[in-house]
């Protein structure tokens, strides 16, 4: 028989308790202890059958557990992913959904501002006829998106009801569309009555069916009334109350009118341009004035006549000092009162006669110059002054841009044009002006020229006849031939 592990233990230890027993004791105790030995052998032997069989009935539960156990996890790790899978799968469509939610307010911003403009478009295009319905309710939706308090549902809705007031003023349009109102009529009198639209076409008939016309934008917010004839008041009238009746129309859709009303007499143009017009006329006024005087002084200088030297020297030269000054002053002009002048200062030397000569010529400058400073001064100052101006204009316009913005572009372009008048009469009055006094400043440099020619050539002349000799009596010759 095989001993398990338990009994080769029990028998170890039997054996050694014998080997410390007494000699005479072993003999005695050996068998007992052998018995005693088996039988803890067997004991331990049952209980180790008994451990096995109840090792083997508890193995299979547990075993089972285990699997039970393992197959939840694997169920949980399972679920873990399915869970992990599930997050990731929600993350990415978060990011979807928040790409797709950005997408959608991009699209709504650029509708709410393709709505915008197509609001500020139908505003600018509305008739002056049309403000009294359209306009106060253009306007509140316009300022809409400047409310702070106000959503952007509530601004995209505001927005929408006026695309909707635009397809139906088309429909009014096309259909035609009666209304009440006031229109100014050519006296100037604000009146009553009603509008009645045809396309682009705008008909005024007033309450007391005295006045009637196209209806037209004038200068003012209010609606211009344009009658054609007498004769086309009852007919407008009628068409304006009933919608039936032969009317007459303008071919031209109003620009003739319009064309017809932009014409200004000089005077009307001038006063556009406002307060800077006075010092730009007044320039204008002194240069011209200055300027037809000092053409009619510098065409009545009276220049010396050729041949009027070579005489005087010549006299000069046979000692008839007399009948050169009689000679002399038979001529007129700064040219003869220099030389009258030099006669009787001849006995000078010749670097004393040129200073005296130079002199006369100096006097005279002052005389032919006066008067061109102002001329020059205006073609400088005029543009600046119509800069000025223009300057001034737009100023006052971008203040109306601030006050009532940029709706209407005609009303602003008026003012453009009126605020650049400045500039076009600045540019009138400083081209000729600039013009003016170049000739002027040519002419009287071209007498002072002359006269210092005439001094070269007399004092030449003198210092000559003073000296003579073969070379400076040729020199002489020529001179006074060039004369």
């Amino acid at each position: 028989m095989k001993l398990g592990f338990i009994g080769k233990i029990a028998v170890a230890v039997t054996f050694m308790a014998v080997l410390h027993m007494a000699p005479e004791a072993k003999a005695q105790s050996i068998g007992s202890i052998m018995a005693t030995a088996k039988q803890e052998l067997d004991q331990a032997q049952q209980k180790l059958a008994d451990l096995r069989s109840r090792i083997t009935e508890e193995k299979l539960p547990l075993a089972s557990a285990l699997r039970e156990e393992e197959s939840k996890v694997i169920t949980l790790r399972r679920e873990v992913e399915r869970l992990q899978r599930m997050n990731d799968t929600r993350d990415l469509d978060l990011r979807n959904l928040e790409a797709q939610l950005k997408a959608r307010e991009d699209e709504l911003e650029y509708l709410s501002t393709l709505l915008t403009d197509y609001v500020n478009r139908l505003n600018s295009e509305l008739k002056p006829s049309e403000f009294g319905v359209l306009g106060d309710k253009l306007l509140a939706i316009i300022n809409k998106p400047d409310d702070v308090d106000a959503s952007k549902k509530e601004i995209f809705e505001t927005q929408l009801e006026g695309l909707a007031l635009g397809i139906q003023r088309m429909k009014d349009i096309v259909g035609g569309h009666r209304y009440a109102g006031k229109a100014v009529l050519p006296d100037g009198k604000l009146t009553e009555g009603n509008f009645a639209m045809i396309g682009p076409m705008v008909y005024f008939a007033s309450s007391d069916k005295k006045y009637a016309g196209l209806s037209e934008r004038g200068p003012s917010l209010e609606p211009r009334l344009v009658q054609f004839d007498d004769t086309a008041v009852d007919a407008i009238s009628t068409m304006v109350e009933t919608g039936k009746a032969e009317v007459p129309m303008d071919l031209t859709m109003g620009k003739a009118a319009a064309i017809a009303t932009t014409k200004d007499t000089v005077i009307g143009h001038i006063a556009k341009g406002g307060i800077w017009m006075g010092p730009i006329l007044l320039f204008a006024f002194l240069s011209l004035i200055l300027g037809i005087f000092k053409a009619v002084e510098m065409k009545t200088v009276t220049k010396l006549k050729p041949g009027v030297l070579s005489t005087v020297l010549g006299m000069l030269q046979e000692n008839k000092t007399s009948e050169a000054k009689e000679f002399l002053s038979q001529h007129s002009g700064p040219a003869a009162r220099m030389l009258d002048q030099a006669i009787k200062n001849i006995h000078l030397p010749k670097e004393l006669l040129e200073e005296f000569m130079f002199e006369s010529i100096l006097s005279i400058q002052p005389k032919l110059e006066r008067g061109l400073a102002i001329i020059s001064t205006t073609a400088a100052v005029a543009p600046l002054l119509g800069l000025l101006g223009t300057v001034t204009g737009m100023i006052n316009t971008f203040k109306l841009i601030t006050l009532f913005g940029t709706g209407d572009a005609r009303s602003l372009s008026s003012g453009i044009s009126e605020a650049l008048i400045t500039t076009e009469f600045g540019l009138i009055v400083a081209i000729p002006a600039l013009l003016m006094s170049a000739y002027l400043s040519r002419k009287a440099s071209g007498i002072l020229a002359d006269m210092e020619r005439i001094s070269v050539s007399f004092v030449n002349g003198v210092v000559a006849i003073k000296n003579p000799t073969p070379y400076r009596e040729e020199k002489v010759e020529k001179s006074v031939a060039h004369h």
